[in-house]
């Protein structure tokens, strides 16, 4: 799989991932996920982190938000499913 600027493509092997993120994305969605957001990285549109997250949540020009399973504490981006709609 592409590595995208520091960011892991997907959880590796043996690395712990919490029972809370459901559902996990299988290898070819992963994959498409992957695509767009190194395209969106292209295109400097790309945000990281909870908190920018949740500004263009709220904001409401956010059109994919992705959440990783390996975050630690993962009650960081638990709200953010809530400001979808």
């Amino acid at each position: 799989m592409k590595q995208i600027r520091g960011i892991r493509p997907s959880v590796k092997t043996g690395e712990a991932v919490n029972p809370k993120a459901c559902p996990l994305a299988d290898a070819q969605v992963t994959s498409t996920i992957l695509d767009l957001v190194q395209q969106a990285a292209n295109y400097k549109q790309l945000k990281k982190g909870a908190n920018e997250a949740t500004k263009t949540l709220n904001r409401g020009i956010s059109e994919f938000i992705v959440m990783a399973a390996d975050t630690e504490p993962l009650e960081i981006m638990l709200h953010l499913p809530a400001f979808t709609g």
